[in-house]
């Protein structure tokens, strides 16, 4: 194993494993399931946050996981990582993976819920919002975003259940529509510093 492959945790890789599980679920519930490839596109900062390295080259950022993600069997088969435009990570993900995500990851109670909450009314109001999330837990956060985020409000669970990402909202036209991010995300998109 390489010294740049040793950087990575095993509970780092777990953790960028998981995020991509969660996003793969997420299209499904959306789309529904189709045995195909699936790509994501993730920003090198982020990637960076979850496996807790310093910012590097995406070339360089593309070997180390390329490395880390074949040298042992991986759930969702043969993964392969691309440096993007933009300062992305393209991450291919062989349809044996959707497979594994459609019949083995369960679907989780609050996302399913939220999703069909948004395709049931296109115009859902705050509260109404609210009173999915406070179903789940009472311990949630819905807080108005700063101008130039896009977004008009943020919920999310403090204490990461029953989910840990970030639910931004945006109204526009009588249609409300919302966005997901990962907790690096977030904090960069409200101009915070993602280390620690």
């Amino acid at each position: 194993m390489s010294e740049a492959s040793q950087m990575i945790t095993k509970e780092a890789k777990e953790q960028l494993l998981s995020l991509m599980i969660d996003e793969m679920k997420e299209a499904q519930l959306k789309l529904g399931y189709a045995k195909e490839v699936i790509r994501l596109y993730i920003p090198m900062q982020s990637l960076c946050a979850i496996l807790q390295i310093p910012p590097c080259d995406a070339n360089q950022l593309c070997t180390m996981l390329q490395s880390e993600f074949s040298a042992e069997p991986c759930v969702l088969g043969q993964i392969v990582f691309t440096a993007c435009k933009g300062e992305r990570i393209e991450v291919r993900i062989p349809a044996e993976g959707a497979t594994y995500v459609h019949e083995q990851v369960e679907n989780p109670p609050f996302l399913s819920r939220l999703i069909e909450l948004f395709q049931q009314n296109h115009h859902l109001s705050i509260e109404e919002i609210c009173a999915c999330f406070a179903q789940f837990s009472p311990d949630y956060v819905c807080e108005k975003m700063p101008e130039g985020t896009g977004f008009d409000y943020a919920l999310y669970f403090p204490n990461k259940k029953p989910d840990a990402w970030y639910y931004c909202i945006h109204s526009e036209m009588n249609h409300t529509i919302y966005h997901r991010f990962s907790e690096p995300d977030y904090l960069a998109l409200m101009g915070e510093s993602t280390e620690h």
